[in-house]
C-alpha cells in the first residue's frame, strides 16, 4: 500500500484494535467485538476494492502480435460519404514478417 495506509495502519488501526480487543476480552460485551470485525471487514473491503480498481484501470501493454491483422475504416465510428469512399478504396494488412500490404 502507501505511506499514508502505513501510517495510519501503524499509528491507528492496531492501538483501536488493541484497545478494543482488551474491553471485549474484560467486560465480554459483544458490541466491542462487533465493532472491531467491522473495522477489520471494512479495511479488507477497501483494500480489495483498491486492488480491483487498479487492475481494472491499469495501462494495457500491447505485444508485437497484437498489431498483425487486417485493417479498414470502421463506418460505424466514422459515418458518413468520406468514411464509405475510404472503405470501399483503403486496406491495409500487418503480417508477422513486419511488411504492410496496401491494397
Amino acid at each position: 500500500m502507501g505511506f499514508v495506509f502505513n501510517l495510519f495502519f501503524v499509528f491507528i488501526l492496531v492501538p483501536v484494535t488493541v484497545i478494543f480487543l482488551l474491553i471485549w476480552l474484560l467486560t465480554r460485551k459483544k458490541i466491542f467485538g462487533k465493532t472491531l470485525g467491522l473495522i477489520w471487514l471494512g479495511i479488507f473491503g477497501l483494500v480489495l476494492l483498491s486492488g480491483i480498481i487498479q487492475w481494472l484501470t491499469a495501462k494495457v501493454e500491447l505485444e508485437k502480435r497484437d498489431y498483425y491483422g487486417e485493417y479498414i475504416v470502421n463506418r460505424d465510428y466514422f459515418p458518413g460519404r468520406q468514411a464509405e469512399w475510404q472503405y470501399e478504396n483503403f486496406r491495409f494488412e500487418i503480417k508477422e514478417n513486419d511488411s504492410i500490404n496496401f491494397m
